[in-house]
């Protein structure tokens, strides 16, 4: 047929449009055909034909390829696009309909609670609806993200192990890839959570994150009803203290919400928390409540002569729900038994404040169990030994254990700010009528059962006298009757800090084993009279590693730190050694002995590892939340908190070991005991202090949920900046996890660690430490550092003249001073001061202390009756990994300073 090949493709066409077939049936069916034919001509046209004389159209599907993507001229191209532009617009505009009218991302937030954040809020739903609303969108916001470029397609084409050249082919002149995606900080560990998706080779950032984004902010650029990710990003922003100013950008760009819209937020989250927290105390459940004053400065920056110490002394509270499997409730809160209870302290003996030959025997298995732990974990090349990972799970299993609590996800509720300060007498009453009034219980309600009240040794003792002040009051309300209050862990963790730093401190001139000396060493730069808890825990921690692993190398004949390195013991050898570490440089004993040798820096260097490794014992039964051994260690530190002078927590360990033997009943004993701890994941090892809790609580309601400039007001921080931390930790942890952004860099501070051990073991060598006893005397100082000699008694002229007064040692032990002390009328006075007299009631008065200036090293810790360590930071109070205690402080290789988060 002879006929144009124009007219014949119109024929052809017009046949097809005759027969109603579509074109894409049609082309399937021909790529598809098993006829021999057809199947040849889809041959030919997927061949490559070099003889061609047109190179462009040598390959047939290479010329509709170039079509698609706009490369030629003429009107085909621009057809091409017409339809491509109108089938793209009505396929986006459908998916963004699509997306828009979805219920599910459109947060209304009046109706917002402090579940929703956990059950609707989460960037998982959102991906997942993004990507069935849209997959077309989806599809091509993924391919501009995830497509490699020159670069990194030229890597994935060379060789494995290949060295190439820097430039990168296909770029212009003067353009620079420098391939900052393509590989990962060599420092940076593996992540502990999977990121969403897998991310392509030669991507350090997730392409699913940008599309996500995207879509997410052109979707509530068109409507602002759909703004299920932008509420987060802004809620994350104001979490994390992003300034108004850039929220303001942020929100025009549409990657979050105003403003505005967060303030309104936090409001209505604020107060659905406080209407948590006030049903799980009408519910009739086991709770406790957890308060501390937090002080604000207002507006420090813009104070002038007028008003240079405005500040907003609040109170922060927590309501904290019980595990009530195996405790009788009725019991525990039956105000009746408690009362009739009172008094029974008076037959206490003095022994029941002192240790055990079984508190002794539980102290060395527990202890040796820890340097067993110690030289596995921080021994260097020990991740190289055979077996190590089953050696640390059998040092788990052969940890000594004492009535731990059964692991649960503990239920915490904060309750928001008061505008009292419990830090007096009647500051307090003043806060508990608060308390009772949000609960919208009446007094009789209130104080018709038990109610535990935690806190610190000051707001404990602010109850008792409060309560003592108003024994012959009108209700059992006004007297009080109904507190049963319990001083917190974390505070005790604190004291024990400082009683170390005031013990050990020292000197560097005289004292080489001293904390001084080795905080020297180690060029931690922290002031010790203005030291915050983190820093002075990882001194003493690091020191007492340091110390361990230096007895190991002498025991083993070793006289290099890198002899460490070739070492491969097995379990048992382990063991072994550790129980020698104890015997020979741990125990009362072997101090005694060394001071027997006239050797300081050897009684000096065995007091502080008994000392530390007591600290660690105690951190260690605080994170698993195990009371039996916290009362264990109580007992220790009832002497050495009198012998270093802070005879408040001497008396306050007392207390307790008193009240828990002769005054608690069992259920009750049992509900006081569980609320010592919080678990705030749900994981056996990962329990940590109610009162760190709360003072975590505090520090984001200071630094973090703080409003700025005038907006800083105790009405603001009751209605939207207290009782909604707890919900929006939880939108930073769960926005900061998917998008990738989760753990510290921790492989750094592990190489400097190791350095710093190494330093610390090296001066130990050269000075001939733990290689047995030579006369060393560590003579005590006076205020200004002087040697303090005694001066001679003002008696009659002698016929004999006498000999000159020696120095005392400086070198003390704590619990031998502490023991002497409360043997002195001091148990007696406590008995005598602290037990109930139903003629009388709560006896009132003064505590006649006296203070031991062997200690005392011109120092603020020569005051140790005053807290001086800090614990305002992050890095005291946060915990948020498991190699982090119980008691704070930051992690292992921490070395007490923000810089290192």
């Amino acid at each position: 047929m002879k006929c144009k090949p124009e007219n014949k493709k119109h024929l052809l066409f017009s046949l097809l449009c005759y027969l109603q077939i579509p074109l894409l049936d049609f082309l399937e069916w021909t790529f598809k055909s098993d006829i021999t034919t057809v199947r040849t001509r889809a041959g030919r046209f997927l061949g490559y034909h070099a003889t061609g004389l047109d190179e462009e159209r040598r390959f047939p599907p290479a010329v509709i390829f170039r079509l698609w993507h706009g490369f030629g001229e003429g009107k085909a191209r621009k057809h091409l696009h017409e339809m491509i532009h109108s089938c793209a617009q009505e396929i986006a505009l459908e998916e963004s309909d699509a997306i828009i009218k979805d219920k599910t991302l459109k947060i209304k937030t009046s109706e917002l609670t402090q579940d929703s954040f956990e059950r609707l809020l989460t960037p998982d739903m959102l991906l997942e609806v993004y990507r069935n609303h849209a997959p077309f969108t989806w599809k091509v916001l993924e391919t501009i993200s995830a497509s490699p470029n020159l670069y990194r397609k030229r890597k994935s084409a060379q060789p494995l192990g290949s060295e190439g050249g820097t430039e990168v082919e296909g770029l212009e002149d003067g353009e620079v890839d420098d391939g900052e995606d393509l590989e990962e900080n060599p420092m940076e560990p593996a992540r502990s959570e999977p990121v969403v998706d897998s991310v392509p080779d030669g991507f350090s950032r997730n392409p699913v994150h940008a599309a996500l984004v995207a879509m997410s902010m052109l979707t509530f650029a068109r409507n602002r009803a759909t703004n299920a990710l932008p509420l987060l990003c802004g809620l994350f922003f104001k979490i994390e203290g992003t300034s108004s100013r850039v929220l303001q950008m942020l929100s025009n760009l549409g990657v979050c919400t105003s403003v505005k819209t967060v303030e309104r937020v936090k409001e209505v989250v604020s107060k659905n928390c406080i209407e948590n927290a006030r049903s799980l105390i009408l519910e009739g459940d086991m709770f406790v409540t957890v308060f501390d004053n937090i002080n604000l400065y207002l507006r420090k920056h813009q104070q002038r002569l007028t008003n240079q110490h405005t500040m907003i002394h609040a109170t922060n509270c927590a309501i904290i729900r019980i595990h009530k499997a195996g405790v009788n409730v009725a019991e525990a809160i039956d105000m009746k038994a408690k009362l009739d209870r009172r008094g029974k302290r008076f037959n206490a003996k003095f022994t029941d404040i002192l240790p055990s030959k079984d508190d002794d025997e539980h102290l060395r298995k527990a202890c040796t169990n820890l340097i067993v732990e110690f030289i596995i974990r921080y021994t260097p090349g020990s991740e190289r030994w055979k077996g190590r990972a089953e050696m640390l799970e059998k040092v788990r299993e052969d940890m000594p254990r004492d009535r731990p609590i059964p692991v649960e996800k503990t239920d915490t509720r904060p309750f928001g700010v008061f505008d009292a300060n419990e830090g007096s007498k009647k500051g307090i009453i003043e806060l508990l009528d608060l308390i009772r009034s949000r609960t919208t219980m009446s007094p009789e309600e209130w104080a018709g059962k038990v109610r535990v009240l935690l806190g610190d040794w000051l707001t404990s003792n602010n109850f008792r006298h409060a309560r003592s002040d108003r024994k012959d009051d009108v209700s059992p309300m006004e007297r009080l009757e109904y507190g049963e209050e319990v001083s917190q862990l974390f505070h005790f963790a604190l004291q024990a800090t400082q009683m170390i730093i005031r013990t050990h401190f020292g000197t560097t001139i005289d004292d080489p084993v001293s904390l001084a000396s080795h905080k020297g060493l180690l060029g931690r730069v922290w002031d010790p009279n203005v030291a915050n808890y983190a820093a002075a825990k990882s001194l003493i921690r690091h020191s007492l590693i340091a110390r361990i692993l230096h007895i190991t190398m002498t025991i083993k004949g070793y006289q290099r730190w890198s002899d460490l390195w070739s070492w491969r013991p097995t379990y048992d050898d382990v063991k072994a050694i550790a129980a020698e570490v104890w015997e020979k440089w741990a125990t009362t004993a072997s101090a005694e002995h060394a001071k027997a040798q006239k050797d300081d820096w050897a009684a000096h260097d065995i007091y502080f590892i008994r000392d530390a490794l007591l600290f660690c014992e105690f951190e260690q039964a605080v994170s698993y939340a195990d009371p039996g051994r916290v009362l264990r260690v109580m007992r220790y530190w009832c002497l050495a908190f009198r012998g270093a002078g802070q005879h408040n927590y001497a008396r306050e360990c007392a207390e307790i070991l008193l009240r828990w033997k002769y005054e608690l009943s069992d259920d009750l004993r049992e509900v006081l005991e569980r609320s010592w701890f919080v678990n705030r994941w749900g994981k056996d090892g990962q329990w940590i202090a109610a009162d760190l809790y709360l003072e975590q609580l505090n520090l984001l309601v200071k630094r973090i949920f703080i409003a700025q400039g005038n907006g800083v007001t105790i009405e603001y921080i009751m209605s939207k900046g207290s009782a909604c931390v707890e919900a929006f930790r939880a939108v930073s942890h769960t926005v900061a996890n998917f998008f990738g952004d989760t753990d510290r860099r921790r492989r750094a501070k592990e190489v400097r660690f190791q350095e710093d051990m190494r330093v610390l073991v090296e001066d130990m060598e050269r000075k001939w430490i733990h290689k047995g006893f030579k006369e060393h005397f560590v003579a005590m100082k006076d205020k200004n550092g002087e040697i303090a000699v005694p001066k001679a008694s003002k008696a009659k002229k002698a016929k004999k003249k006498k000999r000159p007064q020696q120095p005392k040692s400086a070198i003390v032990d704590v619990m031998v001073t502490g023991a002497e002390t409360w043997t002195h009328g001091k148990f007696n006075d406590f008995k005598r001061l602290t037990t109930y007299d139903p003629a009388i009631g709560y006896p009132i008065g003064q505590f006649n202390d006296h203070q031991d200036c062997r200690l005392d090293n011109g120092t603020v810790y020569d005051t140790p009756t005053t807290l001086h360590l800090t614990f305002d930071s992050p890095v005291d109070v946060l915990v948020d990994h498991f190699e982090d205690s119980g008691v704070g402080g930051g992690g292992e290789f921490d070395t007490g300073l923000e810089t290192d988060l």
